[in-house]
């Protein structure tokens, strides 16, 4: 049998709840081992830690892409900049033909994620830019902000792997954004989609914040309510309301009778393991192609 049927075909244990894509990519042995780690639940924890501290409540672009949109544009924008063209920047064209390949978002949105980057001087024309292509570059504002984000998620990941997490810290931009990126983005060319192992999120991560709102119950010991949620993530208590009974509705919180609250159900943490597996192997994967070779 070939390689890649054994690494689907052999699923057992938590590998066996993980689609056929996801087996693929990353193999049912390792997704095992991962998931097994003495300091798994901690990491699942720290990443969702993570999200909330930096979660970005800009009405503008939260409208034009969900969170998941905005993630992995941003990833193949950076991608298409300093792989594809080797520094020269991306035109409007090569990205929207590349989100819509990939069902992140349509070319509409993209043309308006753009300027919006644009906007807030996350992105700049490319100098020396021609009229008729104009070819845009990211600002060292959006490499920073990043690079931030992404430490989060390598401080999560020392949970489990504490050296590649150091290594991935202390990266330089043409390496990060280089090789590392393009290995991550080439893992959702591939195949790979982020809510592939978790699509019981995939409702209300589609709705503004309503991810992140879900994730933040269990960074929390005690209930919070619809007010403290609304004004942490910059949306009304009425779309907090909505959230939060669908997420009750589908078995993720719990409502607490008299607190007018809500806490993170006994389900939750299952499928955020999941759902953070697959990011925790994306980024793994790529940190291991800056790892040198065995001699």
């Amino acid at each position: 049998m070939h390689e890649t049927g054994d690494r689907v075909s052999a699923a057992a244990g938590p590998a066996a709840s993980f689609p056929e894509p996801v087996l693929r990519l990353f193999g049912a042995e390792a997704i095992n081992r991962l998931m097994a780690a003495p300091g798994f639940s901690a990491a699942v924890e720290a990443a969702a830690g993570n999200a909330v501290r930096l979660y970005d409540g800009s009405w503008i672009r939260n409208r034009l892409l969900n969170d998941r949109g905005r993630l992995l544009a941003v990833l193949l924008i950076l991608d298409l900049h300093f792989t594809e063209s080797g520094g020269t920047g991306v035109t409007g064209a090569r990205l929207r033909r590349e989100v819509v390949e990939l069902d992140v978002c349509s070319a509409g949105r993209a043309t308006a994620f753009l300027a919006a980057l644009r906007f807030k001087r996350l992105l700049a024309d490319m100098p020396q830019s021609g009229p008729r292509e104009r070819r845009l570059m990211p600002t060292a504002a959006l490499l920073q902000m990043q690079r931030e984000r992404w430490n989060g998620m390598f401080a999560a990941i020392a949970h489990i792997d504490a050296p590649a997490a150091e290594a991935a810290r202390v990266l330089p931009d043409e390496l990060l954004f280089g090789p590392c990126t393009h290995a991550m983005a080439d893992c959702f060319r591939r195949g790979l989609r982020v809510f592939a192992a978790a699509p019981e999120l995939q409702d209300l991560a589609e709705r503004d914040a309503g991810l992140v709102m879900l994730v933040s119950l269990i960074t929390r010991d005690e209930p919070v309510s619809v007010s403290q949620l609304a004004r942490q993530f910059h949306v009304s208590r009425a779309h907090v309301a909505n959230v939060l009974q669908r997420a009750e509705a589908l078995g993720f919180a719990s409502s607490v009778p008299g607190l007018g609250g809500y806490r993170a159900s006994p389900a939750l943490m299952p499928v955020l393991m999941r759902f953070y597996a697959v990011i925790f192997l994306t980024f793994l994967t790529a940190l291991r192609t800056q790892q040198p070779p065995v001699s």
